[in-house]
């Protein structure tokens, strides 16, 4: 078998994996559709969606929260520890008052706070992520300082 042919059969197969996962994505965007439209005609279905979509970023940040819990007793020094837990505590109070909140709103009760709440609800996604980011910085500025790769290799060949 010659360069030529082993090329042609690389792009060939390069090729063909294109073109079947452009047919996948094509094939499972109408099946989402097709079961979107069945789904919909279900009688409450609608408001069931509308929960789980509510839902769904709340459990994503809370998910969040609790891995940076995980990671704090890691942390060497006790100060970032108490920062990371305070911004722990806040940054779940705020996510707990936010869906409580979109819960209500969902729920359709006419509260003049929901509307406003409603206007500038995108504010409290983006504290909640600047509040996380803030968070694993508090945590890894209280880590130990990590070994460079020569110092790893020293150490490697000083055991042996």
């Amino acid at each position: 078998m010659n360069n030529f042919n082993k090329y042609f059969k690389l792009v060939t197969l390069l090729f063909g994996g294109f073109i079947s996962f452009l047919g996948f994505i094509i094939v499972l965007f109408y099946l989402l559709k097709l079961c979107s439209i069945t789904l919909f005609n279900i009688p409450g279905f609608n408001s069931f969606f509308e929960l789980v979509i509510i839902i769904i970023p709340y459990i994503i940040f809370f998910l969040g929260y609790y891995y940076l819990q995980n990671k704090i007793p890691l942390s060497k020094s006790k100060i970032t520890a108490v920062i990371a837990r305070v911004l722990i505590v806040v940054g779940s109070l705020l996510c707990f008052a936010t869906l409580i909140l979109s819960t209500l709103r969902l729920f359709r009760v006419h509260k003049s706070f929901l509307l406003t709440f409603d206007h500038y609800s995108q504010y409290a996604w983006i504290a909640q992520i600047v509040i996380l980011f803030f968070t694993a910085l508090t945590i890894a500025s209280g880590d130990a300082k990590e070994k460079d790769w020569m110092q790893k290799n020293s150490e490697k060949d000083f055991v042996h």
